[in-house]
């Protein structure tokens, strides 16, 4: 069988030195991003001190916020129709049925990290720039947080907040990143996907319980990388079935030693449902009774042919996950509402993305895959008393909107660096509509969304090098804009560009006007001479 080129790798990751010499895998695309496409940022400096929040006095509310990566909007009834009809999640099911429900919520920048920017800061990164980093993840936009950001948990704490981050989201606990600011402590639970936890790259593991011979021979690395989950996954499994589990435990403690220290922030991050989809088996067998190995945890980013039985399992794989995360959550909220934490805590549901299942014959995320599958996204707030309990909320919502609305709903000012809108208007009805569009981007694609259209293109022409790829054996220059008709086609399935071509250009203008207005907003400083300021503080500059 011919080989393809493994996309998950190709245009995300490089992979680690010695694991891609183990694996005998060639040059990645962390080499690819930087000869291709070296920033472009502005020379000026954009506000490089970092000014500390001021202490203010809101109601004192606690705040709860739980994210769970890569899970779909459909994953719940509150929704609409699910993907698939027997999906159980019935503890999120009933959370939304005392929450607001955000009907239309999706990020702004994409993916992962770049999200987590926009989700701690409440501010775009929309047109964002790239940097070399010392990571095997290369993207426009993925990068520490800068020097002058403000967080939500920085400015919580200013206000006299205890906060804490439980987090398997491991791209945000690498070295060089900076995501834990503000928080008092935090616990970073290790081993999913190809975090370097488990000793492997060294010597490459048995995998034939994970995925068939052919399959393997297809995606070049693929076996180092799930050597190395391998690895990892024989580490993590003695403190619980799921890392989900580990995660959801450890807040369970925390909540049970601290729920009286008020007011508290806790932040629980669980990168599951992220692939690989490699759920408990009892979750698994939902979906797939008497499942058989190999298991097939690892769906590739290409659009590829795969036979039935592999697309099958990779959703029976994803539903297992989904359901895995929605007990655990369950079992949070459960010790929430034992310990009346209801009643004096906003509490929070959400998530970065979701993920193609089949649709166009593809799975993951991607730049080629910004479609409602992987840009709409669940977004659940309660709060204490009746407001809102139960209410689905239309209007465009977006990730750097939920900072700003979470200091709103705790009585609290956001950071004057703070572009995103406090969208609580929508739920009171004093306001209909916040915006009229929403543009994502992902790399150097770009999309734009109204109720009535769905249409991406390449966001950023000069990036278009023969040598960077934005997905196996596509150069970025033959990236072509895709158009759908939500009114006919809400799920996106066929590409009319074609035969709107006005259409296009419209919709191609909107997301280019919104990319403009924010240059010279979305860049800043990493590194800075230390001053001092004149209360005797040491800052930087």
């Amino acid at each position: 069988m011919k080989k393809e080129g493994y996309s998950r790798r190709s245009f995300l990751k490089t992979a680690a030195a010695g694991i891609a010499a183990g694996a005998g895998a060639g040059t990645g695309a962390g080499e690819a991003w930087a000869s291709a496409s070296q920033a472009t940022a502005p020379s000026q400096e954009c506000g490089s001190v970092y000014v500390p929040p001021p202490q203010q006095q809101g109601n004192n509310l606690n705040l709860i916020v739980i994210v769970s990566d890569t899970f779909r909007h459909d994953n719940l009834a509150c929704y609409g129709p699910k993907w698939l009809e027997k999906l159980e999640t019935p503890n999120l099911d009933r959370f939304a049925q005392n929450a607001v429900v955000f009907n239309d919520a999706y990020p702004e920048g994409m993916p992962t990290i770049v999200i987590r920017r926009t989700l701690y800061t409440g501010r775009r990164v929309i047109p964002f720039y790239y940097f070399p980093q010392h990571a095997n993840v290369q993207l426009p936009g993925w990068h520490a947080l800068y020097n002058e950001d403000v967080t939500l948990s920085e400015t919580l704490r200013a206000s006299g907040y205890i906060n804490t981050i439980i987090s398997s989201l491991y791209h945000e606990f690498k070295p060089s990143q900076n995501f834990q600011r503000g928080f008092d402590s935090w616990r970073w639970v290790r081993g999913l996907e190809w975090d370097s936890y488990g000793t492997s790259p060294h010597k490459l593991l048995d995998v034939s319980d994970l995925v068939s011979a052919e399959y393997l021979a297809r995606f070049p690395g693929l076996h180092a990388q799930l050597s190395q989950y391998k690895a990892n996954r024989s580490k993590w499994k003695r403190h619980g079935e799921s890392v989900t589990q580990i995660v959801m435990q450890e807040g369970i403690r925390w909540l049970n030693e601290n729920h009286g220290e008020r007011p508290f922030y806790l932040h629980l991050e669980s990168f599951n449902s992220h692939e690989p989809w490699d759920p408990p088996r009892h979750f698994l067998e939902k979906y797939m009774p008497n499942a058989q190995n190999p298991s097939f945890i690892e769906p590739p980013y290409d659009t590829v042919p795969l036979s039935n039985e592999i697309k099958e399992r990779f959703r029976a794989n994803y539903a297992g996950a989904v359901t895995d995360v929605d007990y655990w959550v369950g079992k949070v909220l459960d010790t929430i509402e034992q310990l009346g934490l209801f009643e004096n805590s906003v509490v929070v549901f959400l998530s970065d993305h979701g993920a193609m299942l089949g649709e166009h014959g593809q799975f993951l995320k991607g730049p080629d895959k910004l479609r409602g599958q992987v840009t709409h996204v669940p977004l659940m707030i309660r709060v204490p008393g009746s407001e809102g309990s139960g209410k689905k909320v239309d209007g465009f919502v977006q990730i750097p909107d939920v900072m700003p609305t979470l200091l709103h709903l705790l009585g609290l000012k956001p950071p004057s660096r703070v572009t995103g809108a406090n969208v609580w208007p929508l739920v009171t009805g004093e306001t209909r509509s916040i915006r009229d569009c929403v543009v994502q981007t992902y790399g150097w694609v770009g999309a734009v969304r109204t109720k009535e259209w769905s249409y991406s293109e390449i966001w950023k022409p000069e990036a278009q090098q023969d040598q960077y790829h934005v997905f196996p054996g596509a150069p970025l220059s033959t990236y072509r804009p895709q158009l759908y008709n939500l009114a006919k086609d809400p799920q996106e399935l066929t590409n009319v560009v074609e035969h709107h071509p006005d259409i296009a250009r419209q919709m191609s203008a909107r997301m280019k006007e919104y990319i403009a207005s924010g240059e010279g907003q979305t860049f800043g400083s990493f590194n800075a001479k230390p001053s001092l300021n004149t209360s005797g503080g040491l800052y930087s500059k």
